[in-house]
């Protein structure tokens, strides 16, 4: 290869070609952006507090009550047990195969199975791909380019061909390179093209000819479209589209979570419903077969039929009430879709916990402080807020005119037609520069101004959705706290006519007792306690299900605070799937030895 001068030419190409083609794809300006995304969410988020510290000590002071309140029911006795619990996590069915699950358990197993939590699994998988997908606009792009070319021509002067009537040329020519943007909006294109070329004009000298053409081309806007903060915006907003994707499967996660306890008590309500009644039944029977025992002393035959009317009635509520154990156990199986579960229709869900009956305090202020915190639709709503205002700062750059610095250089080398080395060669020797500024600017404007406008418009909206959202979930953190509270002074009411109907029958039963030995009133007291076995039957069903709405409430306010995964120990771990494909789970988080948390 033949040795070539230094000038400056060539110097300006090697540092160009060097500075812009051997730069890793990404630049340290990247933590500087997300350092500042950070400090904006944080700075969001303050403001928010601001705003909301009203609205969320309005929540504080005691409950508004009646005038004239009733003194409030006593508390449950700590050593309380209903009486057909025992019998509610045994197995009611005869040929069912039994098995017993807690609420944690099948927490686990729905977010583990459920197909409706799967869907919503992806839906930030998906997202994430689109920081990928913005990341590709500044990847280093190979290109190649070949063509021949033949050319016949007629002539009108001799100068052209030097003698021929007709022009003929044909030429080869290969042009390959790679070229990329750059996060500061400079675009930069190395290529080398190399060409062959004959002719017949006699003017053609060296009638064989081999080009080569080496070219380094920048152009780096000065207004619209330059500077990192730019051209990075679509990858910032696809991180925070999938951050907010993040959110929304956190939020359909703990909604699923809370129709599976909600399906959970259900069941135990159905159970301990049939259980009660079952056990009316037997009371019935019992009763009937006694009067039976008196149809020739003093039992009138209306009476027989009264208790028999009764018995059938109460027959017929059991075999709904059996009826409403499975609807419930298909509604748990159908949220959970676990394939242990739905392996066999015989197998019969007893549900292992017992609803609580303890008072479980609830702080208002301190609910609503924590929902501000961590429920996902407002974090969902500041995320949302935030890309408004980075597309806001993408049609402000845009609305800029055009004005771009361009640098050209090149070298180019010509030879014999032979070894294409030999014009590579010579192409070292004739070095060039260009530079200059382009301009452009639309004279109305009109499509940057509507756009700027569009975004000035969205941030507005996004600023009344964000107090929408916040409202709605003040809301439902107090009606969730409220219901709390509510369902556990209903609780204890239930109580109270709970032990009173007891103790009802109890009185009634004695008196039968006592007038059995042929007391002719003694049949009447058959409707008095046939009536109070309904009052007993209706104050126990009334009575579990007061107990299953204070659980649901308790739930349902772990939902109102965006606490229900936590509060079960779940979290949500990056994993992969049987085809090596991205998933996510929520796992059980493990407590080591030292206090730190893994999943298991």
């Amino acid at each position: 290869m033949k040795r070539f001068p230094p000038c400056v030419t060539r110097v300006v190409l090697t540092l160009l070609s060097g500075a812009f083609l051997l730069l890793p794809a990404s630049c340290n300006t990247v933590d500087g952006f997300e350092q500042e995304d950070r400090a904006f969410g944080q700075a969001a988020q303050d403001a928010l507090a601001q705003k909301l510290a009203e609205q969320v000590v309005s929540l504080g002071g005691p409950p508004k009550t009646l005038i004239d309140p009733s003194p409030a029911p006593a508390p449950l006795p700590k050593d309380f047990a209903p009486a057909w619990q025992p019998a509610v996590g045994k197995a009611l069915f005869a040929d069912a195969e039994p098995a017993s699950h807690g609420l944690e358990d099948l927490f686990e197993r729905a977010l583990k199975w459920s197909h409706q939590i799967k869907v919503f699994s992806d839906i930030p998988l998906i997202r994430e791909t689109g920081i990928q997908e913005a990341t590709g606009e500044f990847d280093h792009r190979a290109f190649a380019e070949a063509f021949y070319s033949m050319s016949d021509e007629p002539v009108g002067s001799t100068l052209t061909t030097g003698g021929a009537s007709r022009y003929h040329q044909y030429r080869s020519e290969i042009t390959a390179g790679v070229k990329r943007k750059y996060h500061s909006g400079a675009e930069a294109v190395l290529s080398e093209q190399i060409a062959r070329t004959t002719s017949n004009s006699v003017y053609f000298v060296p009638h064989r000819q081999a080009e080569a053409v080496l070219a380094l081309s920048i152009r780096q806007p000065l207004l619209k479209g330059a500077g990192d903060k730019y051209n990075r915006s679509w990858i910032r907003i696809a991180k925070i589209d999938s951050e907010i994707a993040r959110q929304e499967f956190i939020r359909q996660a703990e909604s699923h979570l809370l129709e599976v306890a909600r399906a959970y008590w259900s069941l135990y309500l159905a159970r301990a419903v049939t259980v009660q009644r079952k056990q009316l039944v037997d009371d019935t029977a019992d009763l009937l077969a006694k009067l039976e025992q008196r149809k020739d002393l003093d039992a009138l035959q209306s009476e027989l039929l009264h208790a028999r009317s009764a018995l059938a009635g109460r027959r017929a509520d059991l075999v709904r009430s059996e009826m409403a154990i499975k609807s419930s156990e298909d509604r748990l199986k159908a949220l959970i879709n676990d394939p242990e579960l739905m392996a066999t229709n015989r197998a019969e869900l007893l549900p292992a916990d017992a609803p609580i009956t303890a008072r479980m305090v609830v702080d208002v202020k301190h609910a609503a402080g924590k929902a501000l915190e961590t429920r996902p639709e407002i974090r969902q709503a500041f995320l949302q807020y935030k890309a408004a205002m980075i597309r806001k700062d993408v049609a402000k750059n845009e609305a800029l005119p055009q004005l771009d610095f361009v640098i050209e250089t090149a070298m180019s080398g010509l030879d014999e037609a032979g070894p294409i080395t030999n014009a590579m060669d010579d192409q070292w020797r004739h070095p060039g520069l260009r530079i200059g500024l382009v301009f452009e600017r639309p004279v109305e404007h009109n499509a940057a101004k509507a756009r700027l406008l569009r975004r000035r418009l969205e941030i507005r909206q996004i600023v009344s959705q964000l107090r929408a959202t916040v409202d709605t979930v003040m809301l439902e953190v107090k009606i969730s706290a409220r219901e709390v509270n509510t369902s556990y002074r209903e609780m204890l009411s239930r109580y109270q006519a709970l032990q009173a109907a007891g103790e009802d029958l109890r009185v009634l039963r004695q008196r039968w007792a006592a007038d059995a030995g042929g007391d002719k009133g003694a049949v009447a007291y058959l409707r008095l306690l046939l009536d109070c076995q309904e009052r007993l039957a209706k104050a126990q069903e009334e009575f579990a299900a007061s107990n299953v709405d204070y659980n649901v409430a308790f739930v349902h306010l772990q939902r109102a605070q965006g606490t229900l995964l936590g509060y079960q120990d779940l979290e949500i771990k990056r994993t992969s799937d049987d085809e090596d494909l991205p998933a996510l789970e929520v796992r059980k988080r493990i407590v080591t030895p030292t206090g730190s948390t893994i999943g298991s």
